[in-house]
This record gives C-alpha cells, structure tokens and sequence, in this order.
C-alpha cells in the first residue's frame, strides 16, 4: 500500500522479544468457563458396524480471553514512526496473546496472528499464520503446528490444543479508544485430546488499537 495510504494511530510500546518468548506477559482474568450442555450428540468417526469404531463428541465450545495485541513487521520487530515512536503503520501484522478459561480446558492461553490494513471500510485483518511468531513458543509448549492455515491456538499448556483457521473477520471502529470485531472461524485440528477435532464457532470481541489490550470470546460447536 502506498505511503500516501497508511494512517498512523499511537500503540502502546510492547516488546517484541517479551511478545514473542513468554507467557508472563499475558493479562490475567479470572473467568468462568460456560458449562457444556449434557446434551451431546454422539458422532462415530468410523462405520458403525465396527465394533471397534472411536466415537467423537460434538459439544458446544466456548472461551473467553483477555488478550494484549502488539503491532510488527514481517520480521516480527516492533513498528514505530520517524521519530522512534510505537505507531498504528498499516499493512503490518497485529499478532496477540492472550489468557482465559475454555470450556473444555479450564485456564488456557490463546496466540493470535493477523494481517491488518485499511481498505475502503477502514481498518480490517485477514488470518496469518500463528507460526509466523509463535512457533517456537508453540513448540516449547508440545503444541507442533505444520499447517500455515492456523491463525489462532487455544492450549492449556500441557500439550493439549484447539487450531483455528481464520474464514472471515468484520471490524468496526467505534472510537479512536475501541475497534469491535466479529470472525467466523474453523477448528481444523489440535493437540493431545484435541487430535483431528471439527467444528466452527463465532469470535465476538474488542481492542484499543492505541495500547492493544482487548477482549474475545468463542461460540461454537467442536467435535472430539
């Protein structure tokens, strides 16, 4: 996109080296995970003529996290303006983390990546790839991602993950202070218990795009 073309907000300074290595930076909230209805439906994986055919479970989904986004460039450093300045310098990337409940791992941790530029209706993202700056992290974690469509990871930190494939993203500014956002996702796989899990969920949230803190939540259905 052209210079003439970017706009430049304040974002508050963050890290990269923290952003990208540890947990510690993650802002804290305690949340109470909706409870999964007792009305599962059974899904078998394989012919229900095989007795020994694994039964999946499709249940309905949920987090809620509070997250700390960070403005970078390609190579994962910090954006800032002719001056030294952290600044909202569009195209970037905004990758985040965050931590929360899930319903189906009670206290976990969320990483984020997204592309984000102005279009015609203003600010927007597209789903990157999370390995872009967390794949070691990941990796620390027991969570080995190899497939690019993995925009955002749910784990516990104990080897059990939940991948999202970003499908589409609608973000509304509604202050300088405050951009809403709404995301359709899919769950195209995951970790531990998680291995080769379904589903589809809605992302609903906020952020300040001038310090990068925000908030999300995930509705959905995942199968298991």
């Amino acid at each position: 996109m052209k210079k003439s073309m970017r706009s430049k907000l304040s974002l508050m300074t963050l890290a990269g080296s923290i952003l990208m290595s540890s947990c510690s930076t993650f802002l804290e909230e305690s949340t109470d995970p909706q409870q999964v209805k007792s009305s599962e439906v059974q899904v078998a994986t394989e012919s229900s003529s095989n007795p020994n055919a694994r039964k999946s479970t499709e249940v309905a989904y949920y987090e809620r996290f509070t997250n700390q986004l960070a403005l970078v460039d390609e190579a994962g450093n910090q954006v800032v303006d002719e001056n030294g300045k952290a600044a909202l310098i569009l195209p970037n990337y905004l990758p985040g983390t965050g931590i929360g409940n899930s319903s189906h791992m009670g206290k976990a941790y969320t990483f984020i990546n997204q592309y984000a530029s102005y279009g015609p209706t203003g600010l927007g993202t597209v789903g990157a790839p999370v390995t872009q700056f967390f794949g070691k992290k990941l990796s620390d974690m027991g969570v080995l991602i190899t497939n690019s469509e993995v925009s955002s990871v749910t784990t516990d930190g104990k080897g059990n993950s939940i991948w999202f494939k970003n499908i589409q993203n609608n973000v509304t500014q509604v202050s300088p202070e405050r951009s809403d956002f709404v995301a359709e996702v899919e769950i195209i796989g995951g970790t531990g218990k998680f291995i080769g899990a379904t589903g589809s969920a809605t992302v609903d949230g906020y952020f300040n795009p001038t310090n990068g803190q925000g908030m999300s939540t995930i509705k959905g259905k995942i199968v298991y």
